[in-house]
């Protein structure tokens, strides 16, 4: 029997590697949403939406699970800044829940956050799924394009590239005074160094306890100048 339905048009963002809200809203909504985003339009959901979900979580274990997806993501428990972790294709031979609105993976507790895809392996998938994807005109760009985490319920987050820039800084002694203005020298840096990535306020900086233990174990003591 023919197909006489029309191939689903989705739009993705230009990245290599893509949040599993990101590659989950797509195929639902045709545009990818992050997980904060979603959260906020969740009640727009119908239950159309929600098979359409489950089909693709669905399709996605099996296709991790033949390794022709990849997935990478940060193990619970680890630093963000030790960077992100391959999930082996074998992880996916026995049920895992896809908490897909929150980027995470769950067997009897939470096993991966800040779960990200590769949009190559995915596009390959929507393609059997008959879904086309609209390319933009850098969405080929060649090179390394570094992951941009999710953070508490989604919320976009830089803190895995600002932590190793706060490490260098307090092991060369070179921070300033208070905490409150080192953040901020932080987030300044952030925005010239990583354009791409999200913004982080030095507040958000702050109150996170990976960068306040090293404010508090790893600053070291200011030398005096005598003269």
């Amino acid at each position: 029997m023919g197909q006489t339905t029309d191939s689903q048009q989705i739009k993705l963002p230009d990245r290599k590697a893509i949040t599993l809200c990101e590659a989950v809203t797509a195929f639902v909504f045709g545009k990818a949403s992050d997980a904060l985003e979603y959260l906020v339009d969740s009640e727009l959901e119908t239950e159309e939406q929600r098979a359409k979900a489950k089909d693709l979580i669905k399709q996605l274990r099996s296709a991790a699970y033949a390794g022709h997806v990849r997935f990478r993501a940060l193990k619970n428990g680890d630093n963000p800044a030790d960077g992100y972790k391959d999930i082996d294709h074998l992880y996916f031979s026995e049920p895992r829940r896809l908490r897909w609105e929150n980027d995470e993976i769950w067997s009897r507790g939470r096993d991966w956050r800040d779960v990200h895809l590769d949009r190559q392996g995915f596009e390959a998938l929507l393609r059997k799924m008959d879904v086309s994807v609209q390319q933009s005109s850098d969405a080929d760009i060649p090179g390394d394009q570094k992951i941009y985490t999710t953070g508490l319920a989604g919320r976009p987050t830089s803190i895995h590239l600002v932590l190793p820039m706060a490490r260098d800084r307090l092991d060369a002694g070179d921070y300033a005074d208070t905490q409150k203005t080192f953040s901020e020298q932080l987030a300044a840096d952030l925005a010239k160094t990583e354009p791409a990535a999200p913004r982080m306020s030095p507040k958000a900086i702050r109150n996170n306890p990976e960068f306040r233990e090293l404010w508090r174990r790893r600053k070291l003591p200011k030398i005096i100048d005598p003269s």
